[in-house]
């Protein structure tokens, strides 16, 4: 369409092309090369950080995609075995390794006289630092074999449904369906098949509670919250910050929602919505965006060219390259990811699509991850590379927004156009209650940590009434309880999801800032997508353009802003 180049390696400047590496052994090899290395002067710290990040890019490469291979085929357990291998005999011994590295150059002459561009960087090392426990390198490796049985339970999940068997995320399509009643039934058969698991994942998150509560006393911290808060860097909030974000969302954005279902039951004439009645287009229509992957992939080529004529390039190139697997299939993992990959370049796109306007909008949410990751890979520090999620998701939340305007590719009717923008619009805003539940669901977990079952069960349901959007959950408080067992992230990635809700306060803004203002806004978008994470969460949103605020001024004023695209459509 536009190119028909791949996606260009990165160069290796210090390894040969043909070098792996495949054991501990291999690592260890070329850590003692580091290890050896002068530090004195300042050129010798670029070259060390230089061939250490090399390196690094040549683990993760290699580990990515081990994983993309799972994920692809989590049905094979000789392919999560050996992912696994990988992880707990390579990936997770190295982590000493890399400390001593890290220590290294952080007590070094040379890295004690590079200038001010490199704080970043030494404040990352420094946090690294102190919060590395060699005790901890088992229990991580344990904690990605534990987590990942979650997906292997929810893979091998089939309903059978209208005489075919279905997967979890097939059934999704059954939410659309007009006919209540079919939409009721399939609801309750969807949750039915996650009660009949409950036990089992029960089970599985236990072990990942008491193997995370080790952690963070390993790392001398009272409870994982505030480990996991360190561990993941976040210098620019705190813990603190997010009850008010949850209680900005409470009071700001649940009476508008509770608006908008007001609205729904009486254009739908029932008399309370159920939680099968939230998602059914309000006109009985289900938009149907695309017929097959083909069509799927090249109408999201057309958008993001439109966007920036690069972007789509891009995303031409990653499909020449074989780095798409988009399709809903018996046998993948659930979710969707944009997984970057360091020496092949860009990343590689996952998910399940099944014909519906949600996957148009998780593709253009994934290209957005993946431009971020083109954007970022000539970076030659790792710590810059590995972006934290209120940035990677900034980049891949703004993304959906600013190809709104060019849906018209998928949608050729008027009507169809304008109830997808509708949908995106309104949905920027329906995700902030669930973002806010499942994060204050995971802080009540970690610092109450002597719960049972049954409690964290209804503390859960607690938190969806909290958060009501006018859902009458009467008769299903069991669907109600279970219901987080249906989020990947607590399981796999505890305390990776608030960054969605701040990301999409930060994508709001950046549309915003696009109605306004334009092309500008877009490179705006570029200059920060180039940055990594070179700077400081608060500095990168405001190189894109906007502020990092939960506050409810704020979150009331992008709110408003929202209601009037709404009412401009």
């Amino acid at each position: 369409m536009y190119t028909n180049e791949k996606v260009e390696p990165r160069e290796r400047k210090y390894y040969d092309e043909s070098f792996k590496i495949k054991t501990l052994e291999d690592l260890k090899n070329e850590y003692k090369k580091l290890e050896n290395m002068n530090l004195n002067e300042e050129k010798e710290v670029i070259k060390f950080i230089e061939i250490k990040d090399e390196l690094e890019s040549i683990i993760s490469e290699e580990m990515a995609w081990k994983y993309i291979k799972m994920s692809c085929n989590a049905d094979k357990p000789e392919i999560q075995q050996e992912f696994n291998r990988f992880y707990s005999q390579v990936i997770a011994p190295s982590a000493s390794y890399d400390f001593k590295l890290k220590k290294q150059l952080y007590d070094s002459k040379g890295f004690k006289q590079l200038d001010h561009k490199y704080d970043h960087l030494k404040n990352l090392i420094s946090n690294s630092i102190n919060i590395f426990r060699e005790k901890n390198i088992e229990l991580n490796a344990k904690e990605q074999e534990i987590s990942s049985k979650y997906g292997e339970i929810i893979s091998k999940i089939i309903i059978n449904f209208d005489g075919e068997e279905k997967t979890l995320s097939q059934m999704g399509i059954y939410s659309k369906n007009p006919d209540r009643s079919i939409r009721e039934k399939a609801f309750m058969k969807s949750s039915k098949a996650i009660i009949e698991k409950e036990a089992e994942i029960q089970e599985v998150f236990d072990q990942l509670l008491k193997l995370r509560i080790n952690m963070a006393k390993n790392a001398d911290y009272d409870n994982y919250r505030d480990y996991m808060h360190k561990a993941k860097a976040r210098f620019d909030y705190t813990p603190e910050d997010l009850f008010e974000f949850h209680e900005s969302v409470e009071k700001e954005v649940i009476p508008f929602l509770k608006e908008l279902s007001e609205e729904r039951k009486q254009k739908l004439e029932i008399e309370s919505l159920r939680p099968w009645d939230m998602n059914v287009d309000l006109d009985g229509k289900i938009l149907k965006p695309f017929k097959n992957n083909e069509e799927f992939v090249e109408k999201a080529i057309k958008i993001l060219y439109k966007v920036d004529p690069e972007y789509g390039k891009k995303l031409e190139m990653m499909k020449n390259s074989g780095h798409l697997d988009l399709e809903n299939r018996k046998g993948k993992a659930p979710g969707g990811y944009s997984y970057p990959l360091s020496e092949s370049g860009g990343s590689f796109i996952f998910m399940n699509a099944i014909g519906l306007n949600n996957d148009v909008r998780t593709l253009l949410h994934e290209s957005g991850h993946a431009m971020h990751a083109f954007a970022a890979q000539d970076i030659r520090i790792s710590e810059y590379r590995d972006v934290p999620s209120e940035v990677a998701e900034l980049a891949s939340m703004s993304m959906e927004l600013l190809t709104l305007d060019y849906l018209s590719e998928y949608y050729d009717e008027n009507n169809d156009l304008k109830k997808a923008k509708r949908d995106q619009l309104e949905g920027t805003l329906k995700t902030l209650p669930w973002v806010m539940i499942i994060d204050a669901f995971q802080h009540w977990i970690y610092t109450n940590p002597n719960h049972t079952v049954q409690e964290r069960n209804e503390y859960f349901a607690s938190l969806v009434d909290r958060f009501d959007e006018g859902i009458d959950w009467s008769d299903l408080e069991k669907e109600k309880q279970i219901k987080w067992m249906r989020q990947l992230h607590v399981f796999e990635v505890p305390f990776y999801y608030i960054e969605y809700a701040m990301s999409q306060l930060g994508a709001i803004a950046i549309y915003k800032n696009y109605k306004e203002n334009g092309k500008s806004a877009i490179k705006m978008y570029d200059d920060f997508l180039k940055l990594g994470y070179s700077k400081g969460i608060k500095d990168i949103y405001e190189t894109a353009g906007i502020k990092f605020d939960f506050s409810r001024d704020y979150v009331k004023s992008l709110v408003e802003f929202i209601k009037g695209e709404l009412s401009n459509i």
